[in-house]
């Protein structure tokens, strides 16, 4: 287990490994629908514009910003950019995961709908609301349901 001290000063490392393992899983669930589904998925290389990633699949897009969180959802609020409420399929995940073990526990995710964002605090950051965990319309999702929500099948 790595010490929460080790988590606490490589933040961005194991930001960057559930992100990856993230889209492992999300991708390794469309892949293995009836029908299979190949995700596209591109990375910002900035992102300026408050998402980190756009992943489409079929006539479906979508604008993510992701986060992560070890343990407990946190009652602590998060920066979200504005434009996650401009971008159809904008959107925020929370990637919940053990500390012990570093395996996704679960998903919370901010959109379909994105709630109103005059009901949200403006943060310090110009272009950002603070919104917390438990604002999430989607909690404690499994990557299936996640998917379902972020690209329905199409009958």
């Amino acid at each position: 287990m790595p010490a929460p001290d080790l988590i606490y000063k490589n933040s961005r490392f194991f930001e960057n490994l559930q992100e990856h393992r993230f889209l492992y899983e999300l991708a390794t669930h469309l892949v293995l629908r009836e029908p299979p589904q190949l995700l596209n998925i591109l990375k910002a290389e900035v992102d300026m514009f408050g998402f980190d990633l756009v992943l489409s699949l079929g006539e479906q897009t979508r604008h993510l910003q992701m986060k992560t969180r070890s343990g407990a959802p946190s009652s602590n609020s998060y920066e979200i950019s504005e434009t996650i409420w401009t971008i159809p399929g904008g959107c925020v995940v929370w990637v919940i995961y053990s500390q012990t073990t570093l395996q996704p526990t679960g998903y919370y995710l901010f959109g379909f709908p994105v709630p109103a964002l005059d009901t949200f605090p403006l943060a310090d950051r110009l272009g950002y609301r603070n919104v917390k965990m438990r604002s999430a319309n989607h909690q404690r999702l499994s990557i299936g349901q996640l998917a379902d929500v972020l690209f329905p099948t199409i009958t």
